[in-house]
């Protein structure tokens, strides 16, 4: 029973504990097992939240009350190690934080615990919350489920790795450059970064969100595209703290039809190459939305990982720039989201590579990781990652869907598409 609760997707356990056919305590106990089976192998959640069970327990005895607390009543959930839970460290990998124990919780925490999420625990992140690989000298080095000598990625690749392996439906994590949606790529889950301005940072290790951090979103991981659509609204709107949220309203994917969307696509980018098996599966989904009705173009914005490229070397090194030179980055990065505004224009959306291969291993030199998820973390647009296909040697390879400012929607409803034409897979990732 537990085995059979543990591959179910949020959407399905949302339903089957509302109705009665499996209880909170049950979930949370089939989820606490799988993790206690794989973390083991893969090192990936490095806290556990030591009520989870008490909460599960209490929303039975809600829910029997018919006291039903939200869309997520009874579902477990994780997040990276850099939101701050109430009673637990946030510890971000790094030593000198290991008892840095938060006050309360982060914003995206909070909201998800009221739509009635129970939390299961903490996942692991580089040094400090960000960076290519989750690796630190305080928990050690997380492994990618589907091959343990390649990397999940980061900055939210425990995130990635868990979710994947079956040890939580869902997963919060965070995205400055690419952080949820190239591990999501590496570990073969799907993925969603919201509009820059959707959802407050506060609460989150060094990521104060407002005019100082425009490129950092909080997003999710789960299995599947119904599992992000119904995530994604509960996290929305202003807190009142991080000034760069905006009130906007929030479409419904299901509203979406596809016969009226027009898609770009490109499978690679001179700047980046990309593998053969990467843009082959990037051409493949588009022919895949073209029978489900989409129109599909081949179509690519000139010098689009070239230009990006430029503008994130130069904001790196901001700090040590001059006035004029301050100047003319930020009219560089204007000019480039004009450039790419003016593109989409004619478009609803642009599929292409997550990254330019497939997960690599540990540290090997890899400069190019995030050629593809930078432009878009640069423009501040929405962005969904689906699971596409397999190499040869086994490794998932995703595609990164992105749409039009504030049309999350969009991007949900071609990833669901994808997902149809693509088939079912399997639910849990086999640890080897």
């Amino acid at each position: 029973m537990n085995n059979t609760i543990a591959r179910l997707t949020a959407v399905e356990l949302a339903q089957r504990i509302r109705t009665g056919a499996v209880s909170a305590t049950e979930t949370v106990q089939a989820f606490l097992a799988r993790i206690g089976e794989i973390n083991p192998q893969i090192n990936a959640i490095v806290q556990l939240a030591p009520d989870a069970l008490d909460r599960a327990r209490q929303a039975d005895l809600d829910l029997a009350q018919g006291r039903l607390h939200g869309p997520l009543h009874g579902v477990p959930f994780t997040v990276k190690d850099a939101f701050d839970v109430a009673g637990l460290p946030t510890t971000v990998g790094l030593e000198v934080r290991r008892h840095e124990y938060a006050g309360e919780d982060a914003v995206a925490v909070l909201r998800l615990r009221q739509a009635g999420a129970i939390l299961l625990g903490k996942s692991n992140c580089p040094p400090g919350g960000s960076g290519s690989d989750t690796e630190n000298l305080l928990y050690g080095r997380t492994l990618n489920p589907h091959a343990p000598a390649c990397t999940p990625g980061g900055s939210s690749g425990g995130e990635a790795a868990i979710v994947a392996a079956g040890g939580s439906p869902l997963g919060l994590g965070s995205d400055c450059g690419g952080g949820l949606r190239v591990p999501a790529h590496f570990c073969g889950v799907a993925a969603l970064r919201p509009t820059v301005g959707r959802v407050p940072n506060s609460g989150v290790y060094n990521q104060p969100g407002g005019l100082t951090d425009v490129r950092t979103q909080i997003g999710l991981i789960a299995r599947t595209t119904a599992d992000l659509s119904l995530a994604w609204p509960l996290l929305c709107g202003p807190d009142f703290v991080d000034s760069g949220v905006v009130p906007m309203p929030v479409p419904d994917p299901g509203a979406v039809c596809l016969a009226e969307q027009t898609v770009a696509y490109f499978p690679s980018d001179p700047a980046a190459p990309a593998t053969p098996e990467t843009a082959d599966r990037v051409g493949a989904v588009a022919q895949s939305l073209a029978r489900a009705g989409v129109l599909v173009e081949a179509a690519r914005p000139r010098d689009f990982v070239r230009n990006s490229r430029g503008i994130s070397e130069a904001y790196r090194e901001i700090a040590s720039l001059r006035g004029q030179d301050v100047v003319e980055l930020y009219e560089a990065w204007d000019g480039y989201r004009s450039f790419l505004l003016q593109f989409i224009r004619a478009y609803d959306a642009i599929i292409c590579p997550v990254a330019p291969h497939p997960a690599p291993p540990f540290r090997e030199l890899d400069r190019r990781r995030f050629d593809y998820t930078l432009p878009f973390s640069l423009l501040g647009w929405p962005v969904v990652v689906v699971p596409a296909g397999r190499t040869q040697n086994g490794l998932p390879l995703g595609v990164q869907i992105a749409a039009r400012p504030w049309r999350e929607d969009v991007a949900l409803a071609l990833g669901a598409a994808i997902e149809r034409a693509l088939g079912d897979k399997p639910r849990n990732t086999p640890v080897t």
